[in-house]
């Protein structure tokens, strides 16, 4: 089994200095907030989390399209945006989290691994691949299973 990974440190080298995490693909942001497009999301419990991705894998997705993140690297990840934000870009998820429901959703996955929860997502660009997604996803007991479109965000619990 291959876990896709990012790095999600905060280390600073001389010639760089903090290491700054890309806003794209997995990490894609709308209007300040979390927003995955064309992934399916859940929070799993950390033992499914590789399990979940070997079946994820075996059924015909690629190394390179499902990615499990652990409850630590998500919380890094996490601040690390955070802190790279610019003031413009803290008002306008500010104003987002108040008055958009993809704010609360993607606290949802943040609190669920503060307990200790895995990530698991899956590049799903054809509606195909979201009904196989969330079937595997179900049976490891996903929660927050949600699919995150080009313009709505899908329960698929």
């Amino acid at each position: 089994m291959k876990i896709q990974s990012m790095p999600a440190s905060t280390e600073t080298t001389a010639d760089t200095g903090p290491r700054t995490i890309p806003l794209v693909g997995l990490f894609s942001q709308l209007l300040g907030v979390w927003y995955p497009r064309h992934y399916v999301v859940s929070a799993v419990d950390a033992a499914e989390g590789p399990t979940a991705t070997d079946d994820l894998l075996s059924a015909g997705f690629g190394h390179n399209v499902v990615y499990l993140r652990d409850s630590t690297s998500v919380g890094e990840i996490h601040e690390q945006i955070r802190a790279q934000r610019t003031p413009l870009e803290r008002a306008g998820a500010a104003l987002s989290h108040a008055f958009s429901d993809e704010g609360a959703m993607a606290e949802e996955y943040f609190e669920e691994a503060r307990r200790g929860a895995s990530l698991l997502a899956v590049l799903c660009p054809e509606p195909r691949l979201v009904d196989d997604a969330r079937r595997i996803l179900k049976a490891h007991g996903a929660r927050h299973l949600r699919y995150y479109g080009d313009t709505t965000v899908t329960d698929l619990s």
